[in-house]
């Protein structure tokens, strides 16, 4: 009886455990793969580079840097305007990132951020969901 007990304990502890942590079966290029997808097929976005990187110990982080088709400021900032909400959208359950957002224009010589819209936060996701509610 008290082996069964320990079974039991150990098992629920697992359950308990395993609830607490990211997303089920989800890794740093898997998150990555998440937030491309959200933005890719938006107007006007070229390309996306999207990183993820757990530091054990020290938090997560990231960036979606996406590569407009055109450097007009006007069309980039639209693309901005679409994109955030859409990157913080598909983050929904995520853990905890500061996520780095950028729009860089075709030629290069140009980029927009979140700052670009007002926003003046930590650049986490739950810094970014509480500007986007505003």
């Amino acid at each position: 009886m008290r082996k069964m007990f320990t079974v039991l304990a150990v098992g629920l502890l697992a359950m308990v455990l395993a609830g607490c942590g990211a997303t089920p079966g989800a890794s740093d290029p898997d998150y990555a793969a998440k937030y491309k997808a959200a933005v890719e097929e938006l107007a006007h976005v070229a390309s996306v580079d999207a990183s993820y990187k757990s530091s054990g110990g020290m938090g997560r982080s990231g960036d979606v840097f996406l590569h407009a088709d055109t450097s007009d400021r006007e069309e980039m900032m639209g693309l901005l305007r679409d994109a955030f909400p859409a990157i913080v959208d598909a983050a929904a359950g995520d853990p905890e990132v500061n996520l780095a957002i950028q729009v860089i224009s075709a030629d290069e010589a140009s980029a927009v951020s979140p700052t670009d819209l007002g926003y003046s936060g930590a650049g986490s996701l739950t810094s970014y969901r509480t500007f986007l509610s505003k």
